[in-house]
């Protein structure tokens, strides 16, 4: 009997506990809510969202006319906290067109605030689109014959020093599969895809593949660890236009080649491309599964 009487105030217990722990939560969750409110009447009241581009390029316009800076305009997060440029630049450029933001103006049309949030289904697509739009520029094509051009040809030769002081030398590489990436620091498209990048390094660790990112802004190798060695996985490279880039033809950043065991280019890529990313994975791939 006292057994059965301990069990079932062990059920009370825990009952008690999970009503108490569910009433937190709701607290929680209402007590969030309210910060998120009073946050988005502090800084946006007053204020009126743009609904269409048109009014966004008057209010670029005016905003021109007055000389007013970015840096003048307040940067919200979703739930309407300030923050950082640069987190909010990179949310969106980052964000595979997941993430937009809204303007919002006073009744001057003076841009006041700029918000990000996620993209619905329909604006995703918008962005996709437009973004495909632009990739098909006679610039973009032309560069793409260029690279065709590429392929099946032996790659230039070249010996260099990454930012830890260790010599590559692509002679010496035979064997393995080796994936450039040319681009620099300041380079959006460049950053957008490098947590892409940073998976196939990962995917690859323990094959024969050697990734090397030739930075062109000649940073001095210590700067250039110091910045990038914990956000971009590929061994850095200090570099210039002039060297290696120029060797390889280089006039768009980013730039990948993936070379083969024997030393010939097999694949390449020009400019900041989403749709064909993934290529370069099947290009590594299919070379360390078939026989060279």
């Amino acid at each position: 009997m006292l057994h059965h009487k301990n069990w079932i105030l062990s059920v009370l217990i825990v009952l008690c506990t999970v009503d108490v722990l569910q009433a937190q939560t709701a607290d929680t969750v209402k007590s969030n809510a309210e910060q998120t409110e009073a946050r988005r009447i502090k800084y946006l009241q007053g204020l009126r969202k743009l609904s269409s581009s048109k009014e966004l390029k008057h209010a670029d316009s005016v905003k021109e006319a007055r000389n007013i800076f970015e840096s003048d305009i307040r940067l919200l997060s979703q739930d309407y906290q300030r923050i950082n440029r640069d987190v909010f630049r990179m949310q969106i450029e980052m964000g595979e067109f997941k993430w937009i933001s809204d303007t919002y103006v006073d009744e001057d049309f003076v841009i006041k605030a700029r918000v990000v949030r996620p993209a619905t289904q329909e604006e995703y697509e918008r962005s996709v689109n437009e973004f495909k739009e632009l990739l098909n520029t006679p610039e973009n094509l032309e560069r793409e014959r260029e690279i065709a051009a590429q392929i099946g040809k032996p790659a230039p030769l070249f010996s260099v020093v990454d930012v830890d002081g260790m010599p590559y030398d692509l002679s010496q590489l035979k064997g393995k599969v080796v994936v450039l990436n040319f681009w620099f620091i300041g380079c959006a498209p460049c950053k957008r895809e490098m947590p892409e990048l940073n998976k196939l390094v990962e995917k690859y660790e323990a094959k024969d593949v050697v990734f090397l990112a030739f930075e062109v802004n000649n940073y001095p190798a210590t700067k250039l660890k110091a910045i990038m060695s914990k956000s971009f996985h590929y061994t850095l490279v200090p570099s210039k236009r002039s060297d290696v880039a120029k060797v390889y033809e280089v006039k768009t950043y980013p730039t990948s080649y993936v070379i083969d065991q024997s030393g010939v280019i097999r694949f390449g890529l020009a400019g900041y491309n989403p749709f064909k990313l993934p290529e370069l994975d099947e290009a590594i791939e299919k070379l360390l599964t078939t026989k060279i």
